[in-house]
């Protein structure tokens, strides 16, 4: 804390991303909206839905590659 110059804040800062599905019509493709948050927000804000504490901010499109092997 020695570091920061006086009169500053940390703001911890949260991306999220949970996959859906999006239709079967579609090939089966699946996406993982993503969400960002400020992390210190009491929980009791952060976790109730009408106070919208998550911001959606985009997709990232997951694509299946076939015939590639695990290496795990």
């Amino acid at each position: 804390q020695d570091e920061h110059p006086e009169h500053n804040t940390i703001v911890p800062i949260i991306y999220a991303s949970d996959k859906a599905h999006l239709t079967n019509f579609s090939g089966d493709k699946l996406i993982w909206p993503l969400y960002i948050t400020i992390g210190n927000t009491p929980k009791d804000i952060h976790k109730e839905r009408s106070t919208r504490p998550w911001i959606y901010i985009g997709l990232l499109l997951m694509i299946k590659i076939n015939n590639v092997e695990s290496r795990m």
